[in-house]
């Protein structure tokens, strides 16, 4: 958490602040863009579903379909905006949890 902080403080320090806000305005872009592509194919899934006979669509729904498409969805969008944050501020993002 320190290390974040102080690399923050550092970029600020040696004048990132330019470099930072241009950065966020990038990030603003790209999330917002991956957010509607994102509900987008959410959208088109939904409606893909609802094209099943209503048996199917009912065992499906049993089934936690619902649940299935908001859980995935939810952790696709948390994704992509703790990513962007982080290359919004200049951190890099390898992929694998710090241990």
């Amino acid at each position: 958490m320190f290390k974040v902080l102080f690399k923050i403080l550092e970029n600020f320090a040696k004048g990132g602040i330019n470099s930072w806000m241009i950065h966020s305005g990038l990030t603003v872009v790209v999330f917002s863009g991956l957010d509607i592509l994102i509900t987008e194919g959410l959208d088109y899934a939904s409606n893909a579903l609802n094209g099943l006979p209503s048996v199917a669509l009912q065992l499906a729904l049993l089934a936690g379909i619902g649940e299935f498409f908001a859980i995935i969805g939810g952790a696709l969008l948390t994704r992509v905006a703790l990513v962007t944050a982080m290359n919004g501020v200049g951190l890099s993002y390898k992929g694998k949890p710090s241990q």
